[in-house]
């Protein structure tokens, strides 16, 4: 063969085997049950639990750490896909009506706790109900969408699988047949209380040590500020007008509002929109009924003045008793002469700050003075996106204590001054600080499981000596008071055992571990509604049998990963 030859032998070669290495790389990230996870599904959540990472430790992970986060992802990816299917399987959803009532029946603690929805450091739930329906002044777009895409839909699920799938036959009539008797009950309570340790500092030293991440000083800011209005002038509101009917006009002849926005980008005018989904029509504002009243699907409102500009409401879609509609602002944008003024009294309250603090001097002019929880850099919550940037280089070098040159936002049409009320740089509590909650924490573990084991001694062979506190309980039912407390749990779970000729049952109360026996049991013929008999089953499942569902779900879920840490 000559070297010609050869040549184009060795080159095709190559050349089938860079084709089959091609051919063998994914096409995507990995699949489950079937469901392929594109790479930029997987790297989107792998960013997100790498950040939660640097956030809890404030450093980068290490190569096990790195594996674990990986792991954790696709872990998460599961269960997700392992719920989508689960709610298409039982046709589970939740609606905007269902979210808007349960969020406003049931209001998010994080929601009563947050400095945006206070007025005067109190909850303000017109506030909050008008942001729930406008996105204003807050987007609450993120809150609903979480609530209608994991919140309801889990809650469903979770009644749904204890009827279709854990409440088997089998089990009803077992939990039918508990419910209708009587029985005479043995408690044996052990009480972790009661046990007593020792630890040294050197263990204490040791723990603190292994779990030094616990104690880090998370960096955060406790903000207080008072903003001064930007009333626009006759003439600014003019070309808001103008610019409000150009954008209620291009409306109506069909371009998309993205679009109309995008024009109007380098205008005196700042133009901004939000969906306000659908909403029923009996509960809109008179206002916006009137505007949208007659109008055509995809057709505006006339421009509506308010304080900062002008309002146009676009009519989406109505169906007999719900309205999909936009809200269009079109705000006017202050020129130099009318920010001057309302500049010059935010230095004066600054200044006057700068002596009495800024809550005392924003009372003097009477201004609400907003103060703010705790947040760290990463979740920095603002009044409007326009001020972080120059929030964030200042806080960088601020000290506790310290105020601010007031900010103009656009977006707020106003002049605001904060102050850093309370600053936590990056740190670790020391030792002897966190000494006695080590202690503590140590002792309970010890306590817990030396209880625990000593249980486990004593149902292996009860005739050895052990302190518990002993109680005889006489013809009880399911429905029967211990102590002022529902003895439900403990009845159920007694009765079971001692039907199967099970071990007792240990059913943990705090500190307590209760071992009930059963010592006579007397069935009666009854029935029993299904609905009691499945109040009565979800009642005595342990708190965390979802959890114990879903990771059952996740061993058994086929799952092709194709990426690396």
């Amino acid at each position: 063969m000559n070297k010609f030859s050869l040549l184009i032998l060795i080159t095709l070669a190559a050349t089938l085997f860079l084709a089959s290495c091609a051919n063998n790389i994914p096409s995507v990230a990995g699949t489950v049950n079937g469901t392929d996870i594109t790479f930029a599904e997987f790297y989107d959540a792998y960013r997100g639990h790498y950040t939660f990472f640097g956030y809890q430790t404030g450093r980068a992970p290490s190569k096990e750490e790195k594996q674990k986060i990986h792991n954790d992802t696709w872990k998460d990816i599961t269960k997700a896909i392992i719920l989508k299917d689960y709610y298409q399987k039982y046709n589970i959803s939740a609606s905007a009506t269902e979210v808007l009532d349960t969020l406003t029946n049931s209001i998010p603690e994080h929601i009563i706790k947050s400095p945006l929805f206070q007025t005067d450091g109190k909850f303000n739930k017109n506030l909050y109900l008008q942001a729930l329906m406008t996105d204003q002044p807050e987007n609450l777009a993120p809150l609903r969408k979480h609530y209608q895409e994991n919140v309801i839909p889990i809650l469903k699920l979770q009644k749904v699988l204890i009827e279709e799938e854990l409440l088997t036959a089998k089990i009803r009539k077992q939990a039918e047949q508990i419910i209708a008797s009587n029985a005479d009950l043995e408690l044996y309570i052990f009480d972790s209380s009661r046990i007593d340790i020792a630890l040294s500092d050197a263990e204490i030293n040791a723990w603190y040590q292994a779990n030094l991440d616990q104690y880090r000083l998370r960096q955060y800011y406790r903000l207080g500020y008072c903003s001064v209005p930007v009333i626009p002038d006759s003439l600014e509101l003019a070309e808001a007008k103008i610019a409000a009917e150009t954008v209620q006009n291009e409306l109506n002849d069909g371009f998309p509002i993205k679009e109309i926005i995008a024009g109007l980008k380098n205008t005196n005018v700042i133009v901004s929109y939000v969906d306000n989904g659908y909403q029923k029509t009996e509960e809109l504002p008179a206002e916006i009924k009137d505007a949208i009243s007659g109008l055509e699907n995809g057709k505006c409102s006339e421009p509506l003045p308010y304080t900062k500009g002008y309002i146009i409401y676009q009519k989406m879609q109505a169906t007999k008793t719900q309205t999909l509609y936009n809200t269009i602002f079109v705000q006017a944008l202050p020129k130099t002469a009318t920010l001057t003024a309302p500049e010059t009294l935010a230095r004066q309250i600054m200044k006057l700050a700068l002596n009495i603090g800024l809550q005392q001097a924003a009372k003097e002019f009477d201004l609400p003075y907003i103060l703010t929880n705790a947040m760290s850099p990463d979740s920095l919550i603002v009044p409007a996106n326009d001020l972080k940037g120059k929030l964030f280089k200042y806080l960088d070098s601020a000290s506790s204590g310290d105020i601010m040159e007031p900010i103009y936002s656009a977006k707020l049409s106003a002049w605001l001054i904060f102050e850093v009320v309370e600053k936590q740089d990056k740190n670790y509590l020391p030792l002897e600080e966190v000494k006695p909650q080590i202690g503590q924490r140590l002792s309970n573990e010890r306590r817990k499981d030396q209880n625990q084991q000593l249980v486990q001694h004593w149902l292996a062979n009860p005739e050895i000596p052990a302190k518990y506190q002993f109680v005889k309980l006489e013809k009880v039912t399911i429905d029967s008071l211990w102590e002022g407390k529902p003895l439900t749990n403990i009845y159920y779970q007694a009765v079971k055992a001692h039907q199967e000729k099970t071990e007792p049952p240990q059913i943990k109360e705090g500190e307590l571990i209760i071992v009930p026996k059963v010592t006579a049991f007397r069935p009666v013929k009854s029935k029993i509604s299904p609905e009691r008999i499945k109040a009565i089953y979800a009642q005595t499942l342990p708190e965390n049998w979802f959890d114990a569902w879903m990771e059952k779900q996740v061993k058994k879920a086929k799952v092709v990963i194709n990426t690396k840490p």
